[in-house]
């Protein structure tokens, strides 16, 4: 796809004739400027055992916010600190109430537990409801109007389908997540939609998993080889004694073996380790790239040239620069994956000024009939 916005071969037909402009996404942030936000968060958080953390999170996503352009205006954070806390006050009593039925029995404990589960999608609705409700461009906000049983299709049944079929049904269960999330998302009035496919989904699970099991075979073969090559059968044999007149005595072994053994063990749980953290990054760059190039806002497109090896070489080499800086890259990674993926993206449109003034008339005759007195932050 090039800058202009004109759209790949075979996907001509899905798109209006005339859609021809494109507004670029930009981001105006830098890693040094949110470093100051993120550690001065973190110490309040810290101090405050965790109260200030409502604070922070307004802090930093009007930082994300305010820095995100789109048409020459940027977007806006409008959530109170105060609706955060209370919802995490919420969240913090039913974990403590799970917590403190595990002490008294492990029926009570699963039936805790059950009644979690089936409150999650209730939690995702208020979640997804506040966010959107608390954002803006052009003054105007966004929405979700998601329905309880919906969401409890998307969140419980087909998930449980996913797992009933061995794994088998969860690609499709995400693509209805991700269906349920995206249409159920509007701005001002206009609801958003998506195009994104059931066969899309399993297409790259099965590249997901495909790296997965390469990497999986190349880390055992490995392991394999070096086992051999560090503990002959002999060696193995000579540093381990065993009593033969006390056959239940402990079976001791040498302590020079011992060690290269538990270094081998130790190597190869991380690299298992990465290679989930691998595959899992493979999996969110290719689903990123697809899901964000088929949303649709009335006759706006989102549309983007995010290319998907090198977002996940982004997300890798974060998550090892915040592993050997012991999370001191935080900022900058957040930082460095918002500069590449917002100028990667544009707004395919015909008329974004007239789109705009029509939903700006349109929420004004419609007025704002949800009020903030029960607005709840509650995270996911």
């Amino acid at each position: 796809m090039n800058e202009t916005g004109s759209t790949p071969a075979g996907e001509n037909e899905s798109h209006p004739a005339e859609a021809s402009a494109a507004e670029h996404f930009s981001f105006h942030g830098n890693g040094a400027e949110y470093f100051r936000i993120w550690i001065v968060n973190l110490f309040l958080s810290i101090l405050t055992l965790g109260i200030y953390s409502a604070w922070a999170k307004v802090r930093t996503k009007r930082y994300f916010y305010g820095n995100t352009e789109l048409a020459g205006d940027r977007f806006e954070y409008l959530a109170s600190p105060i609706a955060i806390l209370k919802g995490r006050l919420i969240g913090v009593a039913l974990l403590v109430i799970y917590t403190v039925a595990g002490t008294f029995s492990t029926l009570l404990s699963a039936v805790a537990g059950g009644v979690l589960a089936l409150l999650l999608p209730l939690i995702f609705i208020q979640a997804f409801r506040f966010n959107a409700r608390n954002s803006a461009w052009r003054g105007i906000r966004f929405g979700f109007d998601g329905g309880v049983w919906p969401a409890y299709q998307a969140y419980l049944l087909w998930p449980l389908f996913g797992v009933l079929t061995l794994g088998v049904g969860l690609p499709y269960a995400l693509y209805r997540i991700n269906q349920y999330q995206i249409d159920n998302h509007r701005f001002g009035e206009s609801l958003a939609s998506s195009s994104a496919t059931g066969g899309g989904f399993y297409r790259i699970a099965l590249i997901s998993v495909g790296i997965f099991i390469l990497m999986f075979v190349m880390v055992a073969v490995t392991a394999a080889v070096s086992f051999d090559a560090w503990f002959p059968a002999e060696i193995l044999a000579e540093s381990v004694t065993i009593d033969p007149e006390n056959p239940d005595a402990p079976v001791e072994v040498d302590p020079a073996v011992m060690a290269p053994f538990l270094l081998l063990g130790l190597l190869g749980y991380f690299a298992i380790l990465l290679t989930v953290f691998i595959s899992g990054f493979a999996w969110e760059a290719m689903r990123f790239k697809m899901v964000f190039n088929r949303i649709a806002l009335a006759e706006n497109r989102v549309r983007n040239r995010i290319s998907a090896p090198r977002y996940f070489w982004i997300l890798i080499s974060n998550m090892l620069l915040i592993t050997v800086t012991l999370g001191m890259f935080t900022p900058w990674a957040r930082v460095r994956r918002s500069r590449y993926l917002l100028p990667a993206m544009w707004l395919e449109t015909s008329d974004l000024d007239h789109f705009v003034a029509a939903e700006a008339d349109r929420t004004s005759a419609q007025g704002d009939e949800i009020g903030e007195a029960f607005d709840l932050g509650i995270g996911i």
